[in-house]
């Protein structure tokens, strides 16, 4: 390979130390340089400790994924019930024997035949997809898909043996479930994706549905009110916001405290949903916006040409979020995104397409980038589309031909609840961690061992974002799904997060080994904990491992 050795020998010096003086920065234009310093390093001291005390295998690896999934802790019984996409089950695995600084296999119990329970001669099983426990009401809340992926699913309600109990309807591809702290909602996000296709196929109206455990009744909520949609917010393929309502696609669900409001992410739309639970109404449909590459601190490497270069580009990245996830500090509502970025590939419409397939449709507004003067913008931008290494970036087609648009923002956020206005961005602080603690693997995929393969994608593609309680501080956990392992940022300043540890147990001896990418994270408090200590449990889908993590704070905020 290309890449040098440096990595390895200099990993204490910060990365843009080591760009320096390995030459690694070629032509670029000194205003598109890295502009960080000597002491990058120490902006990511550890501050939390986590330890794998637990593994659990299901036997099985897919290097497409859909292994161990969604998993979820009874803090009742200390087991976590964890989605086998490959058996169409739910593996139920028991934590009471742990303990600190001793790593245990752990055994699954049984497992629970979701397919058995919700057959029926008007419902085929198709899919299970989602999973959520209360306590106080002694439930499990699964989101379960029909074989055919036009017909409306359903939201089964088991108890802790897996029994069933109840069913509701869904809409048409419940993709994520969660109950409310209150108990008295059930609410999916009902992706209702065209799978075959517009033109042979039917693209289902995309929902969340919402089952009220006091009432027994169920609505299902359509994104067909155009008022509440801002101007702003894309609707792909050309669409209007008369087109919502088919071309939505809701992905995940955060619901606020006091079970009045549902968040709902729409990633292909790059927008967050907020829903009135009670009334069943679609409050607001607001877009993200863009993440502006050209400024400090929000560099990327979308080079694929085998070499470490986080650069500020002329590039706005869609953040599309996967997960949300919602926080209460202080009395302000926020909202935590992992922004992973999804394409969207149809039969008759795909939305990307690499860099050197458009360079020259695109004529760039320099007026657009704030972190560099137009005469910048267009002179970079001149750069990237002549130095050759930028052609596999994979950009979004369907945003127009004013700027370079990637998926992505290969960070995460927090944003004001009522608003969506941006508190903070992670920046480039996913790829220079892992850059610095693991050079010689940097940007890898989740399913092979090619150096560097995601840069011109999504770069570590956050996946999944939980937030649970150390002592007085509030964290975030954030899992990276194709090079693996999970960031950790105290957000007890919401506007000013600090990076508190990258933990990674994957195997980089071979493409699929140890635990490779998370898919699921699971936050388990200290009150709750087997160990008395917090733990954040990872559902890693393609190495079909669960693998359990006791957490505790370092000591005066130094490596240990």
């Amino acid at each position: 390979m290309k890449r040098s050795s440096l990595y390895c020998k200099l990993g204490a010096l910060s990365l843009a130390g080591v760009m320096l003086s390995a030459g690694f920065l070629g032509n670029v234009p000194a205003e598109a340089k890295w502009k960080g310093d000597s002491s990058a390093d120490t902006r990511f001291t550890d501050s939390l400790q986590l330890e794998k005390i637990g593994n659990f295998s299901t036997g099985m690896t897919d290097k497409d994924g859909g292994v161990a999934e969604i998993v979820k802790y009874n803090s009742d019984n200390r087991k976590f019930y964890v989605i086998n996409g490959k058996q169409q089950t739910i593996d139920i695995v028991s934590l009471a024997k742990l303990a600190s600084g001793k790593k245990q296999e752990l055994i699954k119990e049984k497992s629970l035949d979701v397919a058995g329970a919700v057959n029926s001669t008007t419902f085929q099983y198709g899919d299970v997809t989602s999973i959520d426990i209360h306590t106080k009401k002694n439930i499990i809340a699964v989101a379960i898909q029909e074989a055919d992926y036009t017909k409306r699913g359903k939201i089964a309600v088991l108890d802790y043996e897996g029994n069933l109990l109840k069913t509701f309807d869904a809409g048409v591809q419940p993709d994520m479930v969660k109950i409310s702290e209150n108990g008295r909602y059930i609410v999916s996000a009902d992706e209702g994706e065209p799978r075959e296709g517009l033109e042979k196929g039917i693209d289902p109206e995309g929902s969340v549905t919402i089952a009220d455990l006091k009432s027994g009744s169920v609505k299902r909520t359509l994104f067909h009110d155009k008022n509440v949609i801002e101007d702003t917010v894309h609707i792909r393929n050309h669409g209007t916001k008369a087109d919502a309502v088919w071309d939505f696609e809701p992905e995940y669900i955060a619901l606020d405290e006091n079970g009045s409001t549902a968040y709902v992410t729409l990633q292909e739309n790059n927008a967050i949903a907020a829903v009135d639970l009670k009334e069943g109404k679609v409050k607001s449909v607001k877009s993200l916006g863009y993440k502006d590459h050209s400024l400090p601190g929000n560099e990327l490497d979308a080079a694929r040409n085998d070499q470490i270069e986080l650069e500020r580009l002329p590039v706005l990245g869609a953040y599309m979020p996967d997960s949300v996830a919602y926080m209460k500090i202080k009395g302000k509502e926020y909202l935590v995104t992992a922004n992973e970025g999804d394409a969207t590939e149809w039969e008759e419409f795909e939305n990307i397409s690499d860099f050197k397939d458009v360079k020259n449709r695109i004529s760039l507004d320099s007026s657009l980038f704030k972190g560099m003067s137009e005469a910048k913008a267009e002179e970079t931008f001149q750069y990237m589309k002549k130095s050759g290494k930028f052609d596999k970036l994979e950009i979004l087609t369907d945003r127009g031909t004013d700027a370079v648009y990637t998926l992505g923002g290969r960070s995460f956020s927090v944003w004001k609840a009522d608003t969506m206005e941006l508190v903070y961005d992670s920046g480039s602080d996913f790829e220079t961690v892992t850059s610095e603690r693991y050079p010689d693997v940097f940007n890898w995929s989740n399913d092979d061992t090619a150096f560097e393969k995601r840069s011109a994608k999504k770069g570590p593609e956050p996946e999944d974002v939980k937030i649970g309680k150390i002592g007085k501080d509030v964290y975030a956990f954030i899992g990276l799904e194709r090079i693996g392992g999970v960031m950790a940022y105290n957000v007890s300043n919401p506007a000013s997060p600090e990076f508190a540890n990258y933990f990674n147990t994957r195997d980089f001896s071979a493409a699929i080994a140890g635990d490779v990418s998370p898919e699921g994270l699971e936050f388990i408090s200290a009150k709750n904990s087997p160990t008395g200590k917090a733990m954040v449990l990872i559902g890693n889908e393609v190495s079909g491992t669960v693998s359990v993590n006791e957490i505790w704070k370092v000591k005066n905020k130094k490596n240990e």
